[in-house]
């Protein structure tokens, strides 16, 4: 069950999924209540599978690309040095440095919402622990379960707004649901700060029962993660291009990523790119429509897709790394090629995640359960919890879950509830990504650092029945204010 588990599970998700909904439709022939339930043929669930890499091309493009620029990173010296140095100066404060990695990535996450651009980083910071002596599950926890903590309260999380697919409107929960901004401000902060410090406190806790022997988890090393210390004379080694490279990509990034016209109303990166486009000598362009047509202003590159502008950089980055370091073309290309292949793997997985997406959301299983729920038992914070869960599990895309669930909840929810409901399924949504196979965060982790799924499970699971109880209270006391 090990070696393929995480495949397994995610097979299984998807046929529970086909068999309900054939179930439900069935005895729809009988009950009307359950009509609206359509049988999902096999032939489409094969052929959802096949689409969901048109559909998440750029996801799944951007798995390989990422597979291929650490390979080129690996095989440069002074990426072996630059880690190296770092674990050799935290090493005295190891578990200290463990503990900021781990509530930096939540309040990065919380403060801009780019998961996206912060799993690029995770493969080098998850080095450095490895490299201070720390096991893979130590490393995930303090780099993407922090992400995905600092998600379930994040204050600026953003996406792209259902009402608006065909263009790019990036949306907030708190708009998305039409309450007052920064409803929910309170308990997201709570949430943020008291779920980093149980995330702290787990981290610290299994650490301990490792040293004491206690707790054992069979891990086998990867290559593309593992950095051996670096031996030998480097003193000719310079580290600081690859420090700007790595920074530059931090901070370009995130300038091109978040919103900051509709998050915060700055206009100014907007008003350059129109002066740019417009710029002439005569009747003619300075920026041919070729090039102006391909470029968006900083804060607007989500429109060419979540991922497609990530992928760009890190082609060019890629390039810069072979200039500066005389890295020979053949072999950037080889190491490239070499480490996109081994990621092809993940990317089936990830698509096949997409599959169970698209078999829910084209039927509309989640909307008609919703409505079901809805009219026999009520929306209340058991039920919208629920029902958050499962969708959640059956859309592993932010988008599509807002889309598909969160909007037929608000649809039929009471209207003095929505900042309940809004916080519900922010909530939620992170918690579920931490342990649900479908979650695009978790076959990542586990396939990139190839740790067993049901490894993951026995290792995580107290943990999320701890933040669940966090969530719960808050939940509990936004609902009686």
């Amino acid at each position: 069950m090990k070696k393929h588990s995480l495949f397994k599970v995610i097979l299984i998700v998807l046929g529970a999924l086909v068999c309900v909904n054939g179930v439900l439709a069935i005895i729809g022939n009988f009950v009307k209540d359950l009509e609206v339930f359509k049988m999902i043929p096999l032939g489409d669930t094969i052929l959802n599978f096949v689409q969901s890499f048109y559909y998440f091309f750029d996801t799944l493009v951007f798995v390989l690309v990422l597979g291929g620029f650490y390979a080129v990173l690996n095989k440069i010296p002074a990426y072996k040095k630059l880690v190296d140095n770092i674990a050799q100066k935290v090493k005295s404060h190891s578990k200290l440095f463990v503990f900021i990695v781990t509530g930096l990535f939540a309040v990065l996450t919380s403060a801009t919402g780019l998961t996206n651009v912060l799993l690029v980083f995770v493969p080098f910071v998850v080095a450095i622990i490895l490299l201070l002596g720390y096991d893979k599950l130590v490393a995930i926890s303090s780099t993407v379960v922090a992400m995905l903590v600092g998600l379930m309260g994040g204050v600026f999380v953003t996406f792209r707004d259902a009402n608006s697919y065909y263009g790019y409107a990036a949306t907030t929960f708190d708009k998305f649901t039409g309450i007052k901004e920064y409803a929910n401000l309170v308990p997201q902060l709570i949430i943020l700060v008291l779920g980093t410090a149980l995330l702290i406190f787990f981290i610290n806790r299994y650490i301990k029962s490792v040293q004491e022997k206690k707790v054992k988890y069979e891990l086998n090393d990867s290559d593309e993660v593992l950095v051996s210390e670096v031996k030998g004379d480097y003193k000719t080694i310079k580290t600081w291009p690859m420090i700007i490279i790595l920074s530059v990509l931090f901070v370009i990034l995130v300038l091109g990523y978040l919103p900051w016209n509709s998050l915060f109303g700055i206009e100014c990166f907007d008003k350059f790119d129109a002066w740019l486009k417009g710029l002439s000598i005569g009747e003619f362009a300075v920026l041919p429509n070729v090039i102006s047509g391909n470029l968006s202003a900083f804060g607007a590159w989500a429109s060419l897709g979540s991922y497609m502008s990530i992928i760009v950089t890190l082609f060019i980055l890629t390039l810069i790394l072979k200039l500066v370091y005389r890295v020979k073309f053949d072999e950037v290309i080889d190491d490239f090629m070499s480490g996109s292949k081994k990621m092809v793997p993940m990317v089936c997985l990830i698509a096949l995640t997409y599959a169970i997406l698209v078999c829910a959301y084209n039927f509309g299983f989640m909307s008609n359960l919703i409505t079901l729920v809805s009219d026999k038992l009520g929306l209340n914070l058991v039920t919208s919890t629920l029902l958050s869960a499962i969708g959640t599990l059956l859309h592993s895309d932010l988008y599509y879950t807002a889309a598909g669930v969160f909007s037929n909840i608000t649809a039929n929810a009471d209207e003095s509830l929505l900042p309940v409901y809004a916080m519900t399924y922010q909530s939620i949504y992170g918690l579920v990504s931490v342990i649900a196979p479908t979650s695009l965060f978790v076959v990542f982790a586990l396939k990139y650092f190839d740790v067993p799924y049901t490894s993951w499970v026995k290792y995580i699971w107290r943990f999320v029945l701890m933040l669940f109880l966090l969530v719960i209270l808050v939940l509990l006391v936004l609902s009686l204010i």
